[in-house]
Formats: C-alpha cells, sequence, structure tokens
C-alpha cells in the first residue's frame, strides 16, 4: 500500500462523462489525437502526474503501467495504449530526465525505461479538471472516461475490460446497469425499478430491441425499443417497479434486436442478480465489533433504518460514506479515526423493530480482510455474543448489508438456523457443500449458470443431525459466476460461487 502524500486542486470529471479530446506532442515530438485513437477501437489509460510528487513516483517505479503497456500495447495483443501526462506548469521538461536543470522538484528520471508516450502538457490536466497527483483515468473506445485507483497490471486491466468494445454488425449490450437497489438483501417487500444503458456495439445502427425481465424465470416485464443508435449510441432504459419478497435471481435480457436479426455477441446480452433475504436479529439492540487492519483510519461505517436515515455511525468522517475508493496515496487521520490493528465495540440501539442496513467505506479501496491484516466487522445478538449473524470484511470500496431487528418470522427462523459452506471457493475441479439446519426438514437444491440456466440439480433428501455434504464435480464446467440455491422445506438461501482455474 502506498501511504504518501498527494496535492488537491479542485473538483475531477465525473465518472461516465464524455472525455475532452486533445491532440499533442509528446517530448519526442510525435502528436498524439486521442478520439482518433479511441476511434481506432483502443482503450487509452492516462496517467496524470507531477514530477515532485513521491507517490507518483513510487507508482511509476512500480512499474505497473509498463507491464500493461507490455501486455496490451503495440508489443502485446494491441488492445489499449498508455500515455503519461505530466500536469504542473511549474515544473519544466528537465524535471522529467531527473533534478539536473529542474525548476520544480523532481523524484527521480521519468523517461528511463517509459516505453510509453509522456507528455508534458498542463492544458490537459486543466481540461481533466485533475484534483491530485497521480490521477488515472480508462478512456473506453465510446470515448466515457472512468477514474481508476493506482493498481497493478492486472487490476488496471480489469478496469479497462469493462468498457464496451464494438463488434460485429449487429451487436447490443447492457451497461451501467443499477437493479434499483444497491442491497441484494431483502428485508420484506423491497421495490425496484432496474435500469441500464441500451448500447450498440454493432456496426449497423441499432434499430429496436426487446427487453425482458425475470425474477426467478418468471416474466415480470417486457419491453419494446426503437430508435436509431449509431456504434456505441445509447438508450436510457428503465423498467416498471416491481416488488419482490424472499430470495431469488432477477435476470434482464435482451433478446432480439433489430427486428429478429442474430446478435453477433450475446454474451453482454444477460444481467444477473441474486438477491437473497436478510439476517434476522431477535432484538433491536444489536453488538457491532469490528477488529481494524494495519489502517484503521481507512474505515467509515453508518447504520441506516429502512428510509435511508443515518441513526449511528464511527470511524474516519473524513472518508465519510462516500470515501471509498477515494484516498489512494494516503487516508487523511480525521474525527472519529480508529487506531489500526484493534477491537472496537459499540451497542447499536435501534427504534423499534424493522429493517435496516450497515454501510461500510474504505478509503484505500481494499476492503479490512485481507491484503494487509485480517480485520473483519461483525453483529451480535446480545443475547449471544458469541456466534455472530453477520460478518464482512473481504470487499473493495464498499460493503453494504441489510438486516431485520424484532421478533423473527418463521421464515427467517429457519433461514437463520441453517447453515451453509461453499469449499474451495474460487474452486476449479470440486465444490464441497456443506449444509447444517437447526430443525427437520427436506432438503434440495440448483445450480443455475450466469445466465439463468440451470446447470445441476440436488434431489431432495431430508437434513441429518450433523449436517448434509454434497460434492459437486466441475471438472467440465466453464469458468464463471454460479448460484446455489438451497430449498428448506420451500425457503430458498442462494449462495454464489465462482469456478476459476489458473
Amino acid at each position: 500500500m502506498l501511504l504518501a502524500f498527494a496535492i488537491r486542486l479542485s473538483a475531477q470529471l465525473p465518472d461516465g462523462t464524455v472525455a475532452p479530446d486533445f491532440a499533442a506532442q509528446d517530448i519526442q515530438g510525435q502528436t498524439h489525437h486521442l478520439y482518433n485513437l479511441l476511434d481506432s477501437g483502443k482503450i487509452v489509460i492516462l496517467e496524470f502526474s507531477a514530477t515532485w510528487c513521491p507517490p507518483c513516483w513510487v507508482y511509476h517505479t512500480s512499474h505497473a503501467l509498463q507491464d500493461l503497456y507490455a501486455a496490451h500495447g503495440p508489443a502485446g495483443d494491441n488492445k489499449l495504449r498508455v500515455l503519461f501526462i505530466e500536469g504542473d506548469p511549474s515544473t519544466n521538461l528537465n524535471c522529467l530526465y531527473g533534478s539536473s536543470g529542474c525548476n520544480g522538484g523532481s523524484a527521480g528520471n521519468f523517461v528511463e525505461g517509459t516505453p510509453y508516450p509522456i507528455l508534458d502538457n498542463s492544458s490537459i490536466a486543466n481540461a481533466y479538471q485533475i484534483a491530485y497527483y497521480p490521477t488515472l483515468f480508462v478512456i473506453c473506445p465510446n470515448k466515457k472516461i472512468y477514474q481508476v485507483d493506482p493498481l497493478n497490471a492486472d487490476g488496471l486491466w480489469e478496469k479497462a475490460n469493462h468498457c464496451p468494445l464494438s463488434m460485429g454488425i449487429n451487436n447490443a449490450g447492457i451497461f451501467q446497469y443499477k437493479p434499483g437497489s444497491e442491497l441484494l438483501e431483502l428485508c420484506g417487500i423491497q421495490d425496484l425499478a432496474p435500469s441500464f444503458a441500451l448500447t450498440n456495439l454493432g456496426s449497423a445502427p441499432l434499430t429496436s430491441a426487446t427487453l425482458e425481465l425475470k425474477w426467478n424465470n418468471n416474466t415480470l416485464q417486457t419491453l419494446q425499443w426503437e430508435g436509431s443508435l449509431p456504434t456505441y449510441g445509447e438508450a436510457t432504459i428503465t423498467f416498471a417497479d416491481q416488488s419482490i419478497s424472499n430470495t431469488g435471481i432477477l435476470k434482464t435480457t435482451i433478446t432480439n434486436i433489430n427486428n429478429g436479426t442474430g446478435d453477433d455477441d450475446f454474451s453482454n446480452n444477460v444481467r444477473n442478480d441474486n438477491f437473497s433475504l436478510a439476517p434476522q436479529f431477535n432484538t433491536t439492540q444489536v453488538l457491532l465489533k469490528i477488529r481494524t487492519d494495519n489502517y484503521g483510519q481507512e474505515i467509515y461505517w453508518e447504520v441506516h433504518d429502512d428510509l435511508g436515515v443515518v441513526l449511528e455511525h464511527g470511524g474516519n468522517q473524513d472518508v465519510g460514506p462516500a470515501g471509498g475508493g477515494n484516498f489512494p496515496l494516503g487516508t487523511p487521520i480525521g474525527p472519529g479515526s480508529y487506531p489500526s490493528m484493534s477491537i472496537i465495540r459499540d451497542t447499536l440501539q435501534l427504534p423499534a423493530i424493522g429493517c435496516y442496513s450497515i454501510h461500510f467505506s474504505d478509503a484505500y479501496g481494499d476492503g479490512i480482510c485481507c491484503d494487509f491484516g485480517t480485520g473483519y466487522y461483525r453483529l451480535y445478538n446480545l443475547d449471544n455474543p458469541t456466534t455472530s449473524v453477520i460478518s464482512g470484511g473481504d470487499f473493495k470500496e464498499y460493503d453494504r448489508r441489510a438486516f431485520g431487528a424484532g421478533k423473527l418470522s418463521g421464515t427467517a427462523d429457519l433461514i437463520q438456523n441453517a447453515g451453509i459452506d461453499l469449499f474451495p471457493n474460487p474452486a476449479s475441479d470440486l465444490l464441497n457443500i456443506e449444509i447444517e439446519a437447526a430443525v427437520d426438514c427436506e432438503l434440495s437444491g440448483l445450480v443455475f449458470n450466469s445466465l439463468g440456466q440451470v446447470q445441476h440439480c440436488f434431489p431432495p433428501e431430508k437434513t441429518v443431525l450433523g449436517g448434509n455434504s454434497w460434492q459437486l464435480p466441475l471438472s467440465a464446467w466453464s469458468e464463471g459466476v454460479y448460484f446455489l440455491q438451497i430449498n428448506l422445506n420451500g425457503k430458498v438461501m442462494t449462495k454464489i460461487f465462482l469456478v476459476q482455474r489458473n
């Protein structure tokens, strides 16, 4: 983790805005035109830096961008370009080569060993409203920009892969999808109005599309869209309000485009969101226990009621609820900051029986477990402070969990007194499944792939003392995300697992 300092200047361009175009010369005299690169189908990474900035030098010497460029630049698979931009007008060209002749401060020779173009151009930094150094943007071929943290080469490539890429003649995709709730755990009935950007990725205009919304394979709504979208053109699609409860998969599909013409790439035509039942507490007094990692000052949390009102909060207020991932090079030690590698206990006094949620932000964007210490957060019933009802810590920028407080329903009793353990996860050749239920019931299971298709079926059996165990062979399965649905006397629990091979 890089802990240093960064200079803040002004508000930066928000994610999803159109990138300002530029044509500028690098320090070798070669001109680079941003929109020409994007129009040729290339993803562009912009690194805005300043030669006097120690975090910039640390990141530069990590060789993350050099490794990315080697793998995916002209000498690799040729899918992206990297441009390094020195954005401080107070420095001169000599600063890029080191301290000799530099009039603004230099941490080292940024030119030596750098295979991608370097531009000494503060006007580009001004156009992108750079607020601190270093700042990295991924610019997709559709000219939309997305800020990313200073990640390693693999992390940057993962972010770049989120870009919509044109392919074929007739091709549409689902992007910028919002299921209608940031919480995928249900406490009572949830109203959703899913929306997304219908995007044309084909060379032919997109003139029509059929869009389908399903809940547990039951059709909720079908929309017919008509218009004319050029390549990378977008149309906002919003489904009508839908009420869901219990647990299941919300599936959105582009089923038809251009009056029945086949889609040249169906992989981005389906979106699945897995909803599970929120954990339940049998009291309105809940114990929150936090163990911080090596960087306790990075954490902030809030508890909300079902209307979104903040009831309690803790941790670094300078991070705040929107601070996840916003301090990649050093977090300010603001009011409420927790010490590192410490235990914090807080009793939450909830006002009434009802639905609530807890929200965590991590300033660096790496959660509290597991790269820099084995931190966690856990919520307990006060009458049983040894067995947590909710636990977490292995997340990135944010973690959000819903829960109910008060008397449990029969469904919640059954769900809460059942445990499902999947290991290893990710799995490669074999997945072990262990189910423990505190009541006698009939047990069965289904596995769905990311398209919502049934991949495997476990026939019904009775729960047994000590727990039921299944093994699922995976050697013939494709890599990707899968959903295990466990049915206990008609009540469903869902777990996600990943098939992944090196």
